[in-house]
């Protein structure tokens, strides 16, 4: 069981002493969808990486389009998908397609959400971790090497 967030701006600094005292496993969606032009140190980011430090929190590197103003390929989101990567590493992070784009400001489609996933993972076993190995084992899945065929 997780106790699943999606909050935005700085919303997490109000939230995160509540969520650590509930000893509860954490998991924050769409990034924590930071401000771009606020840059990594806004007080809701680094409250959103604080939680890595807990050992209880996965992050969800989803939803770019609901923070990002640029659209694809959201570079003004890829040093917050980064920062939360070295946070968390990728045995907290998780990959989520956001399907079904509910109230997308632009036509979204998982093939070039998958393919920005390469340029910006380009490692083959990264991208197993977060597409598959950490996936199954956080939310109980199974053996990845049992299921992975």
């Amino acid at each position: 069981m997780f106790i699943q967030m999606q909050v935005e701006q700085d919303q997490m600094v109000t939230m995160a002493p509540m969520m650590l005292d509930s000893g509860a496993r954490l998991l924050v969606d769409h990034c924590g969808r930071p401000t771009p032009a606020d840059g990594l140190q806004q007080p809701g980011f680094q409250a959103v990486l604080g939680l890595a430090r807990s050992g209880r929190a996965v992050v969800k590197l989803s939803g770019l389009q609901k923070f990002s103003t640029r659209g694809i390929p959201y570079d003004d989101a890829r040093p917050f998908f980064d920062a939360l990567i070295d946070a968390y590493t990728l045995d907290a992070c998780v990959w989520a397609s956001d399907w079904p784009f509910l109230k997308a400001p632009d036509r979204l489609d998982i093939g070039p959400l998958l393919r920005l996933i390469e340029r910006w993972l380009p490692s083959a076993d990264d991208r197993r971790r977060l597409f598959w190995d950490t996936p199954c084992r956080v939310f109980g899945f199974g053996d990845p090497e049992e299921t992975h065929s």
